[in-house]
């Protein structure tokens, strides 16, 4: 990483953060059971527990401490367009119908980004890491 400091320009917007196979791994599940039974049809909002619904800024926090290095964030405002302060989505619909939940917290979740970052930005093997991180994954579904 060249260390140049990441430019955060809303780290007071709090937004519903999740790793990338939470979602996946909920549409297959739920694409599953509509094929096993059509009176699951309809729309699903896949998104974390309210406790991973956090403050950009805090996210950012929680990025650098897990990456080390030094590496440091600023708030820097853009005046880029209006965008709302909070974002969450209503997943009850999924969580009550399916009794589904996140596998992974954003402390995990963030840990395995930072763990991708690292391995691709030294030229390591995606594929070994992402298949890796896949078998965590669906060892903590069983």
């Amino acid at each position: 990483m060249n260390h140049n400091e990441i430019i955060v320009r809303n780290p007071y917007s709090t937004r519903p953060y999740q790793h990338v196979l939470d979602p996946i791994y909920a549409y297959l599940m739920i694409a599953a059971m509509q094929e096993l039974n059509a009176g699951y049809s309809g729309c699903y909002n896949v998104g974390p527990l309210d406790a991973d619904c956090y403050q950009t800024g805090a996210l950012v926090d929680l990025f650098v401490n897990k990456w080390g290095e030094g590496i440091k964030w600023i708030n820097q405002n853009d005046n880029g367009p209006h965008e709302a302060n909070f974002l969450k989505l209503d997943c009850s619909k999924l969580r009550t119908i399916f009794d589904w939940k996140p596998v992974w917290n954003l402390d995990i979740a963030v840990e395995k980004v930072v763990e991708w970052s690292k391995c691709w930005m030294t030229g390591g093997d995606i594929k070994k890491c992402m298949d890796k991180q896949i078998h965590e994954f669906l060892s903590y579904c069983s």
